[in-house]
């Protein structure tokens, strides 16, 4: 037997008695108990506390920093040019009954990766649908920024990146929050509504941050991909450290 991590298919078709709401609630429910909340681990990400960026790997954060000049200190890198290897087609849920800290090494008290139902190994479930929770709905929080009504739990976009100018790093973790998932959708459309489309795969993509808004990304084309860092970023993409990152729904082998 194997010890390494099995992620489903995404696609994988169910049962007729599985597709119910009710049946969905007790798979959740059956599999939070299997689980007992022991936790399936984490893996390297990408991290924009303070308005800089990191990598978050095992609790710690090393802040990327640009090349010093002679006689110069080092500053902190403010344009990250990334490459993208997978997406979670589903929105990503989260809910923290307080302030989320970025850069916090703490689970969130609820999580969903399909955005349907609550994580399998999520012990403290608000709801057994997402749609129906109360905790997604708008005006369950008041935001400490704007002072209006926002949903207590957080939308976002994960994806699997790398950096674009060295494929053979190690595939990280990026998630996208609801105050940037506007401008990434709108540089999505636009490089769809070219005569022909580019597709984000095969493109570096820069990342910055809004100059007017704490926390709030913008995204831009860079260039196009190498043929050689096309092709290494699609064979990235098959590996499961990038499957694991954008899964929906994860198990894990028992060791022998």
């Amino acid at each position: 037997m194997t010890t390494a991590l099995s992620v489903l298919p995404i696609n994988l078709p169910l049962p007729a008695r599985l597709q119910t709401p009710t049946a969905a609630a007790e798979s959740a429910a059956a599999n939070a108990a299997a689980a007992g909340g022991i936790k399936t681990g984490g893996f390297p990400s990408i991290s924009i506390k303070a308005g800089r960026f990191h990598e978050k790997e095992g609790g710690e954060l090393k802040t990327y920093m640009q090349p010093s000049l002679p006689g110069q200190p080092a500053l902190p890198l403010q344009c990250l040019e990334i490459a993208l290897v997978a997406a979670n087609p589903a929105i990503t849920k989260t809910y923290y009954p307080g302030d989320y800290v970025e850069g916090s090494t703490d689970e969130p008290t609820c999580r969903s990766s399909n955005g349907v139902t609550p994580d399998a190994d999520v012990v403290q479930k608000q709801h057994p649908q997402c749609v129906d929770c109360p905790q997604n709905a708008w005006g369950s929080k008041i935001s400490k920024l704007s002072g209006k009504e926002i949903k207590a739990c957080d939308d976002s976009k994960v994806l699997a990146v790398l950096p674009a100018s060295d494929p053979t790093y190690k595939v990280l973790g990026f998630a996208i929050h609801k105050g940037s998932l506007s401008n990434w959708g709108k540089y999505l459309q636009a490089l769809s509504n070219r005569g022909i489309p580019v597709p984000v795969t095969e493109i570096a993509t820069n990342v910055t941050f809004d100059a007017t808004q704490t926390g709030v990304l913008q995204f831009s084309f860079s260039r196009f991909l190498t043929d050689d860092e096309s092709a290494q970023v699609k064979q990235r993409a098959l590996g499961d450290d990038a499957k694991v990152i954008v899964a929906q729904s994860r198990v894990i082998a028992p060791p022998a």
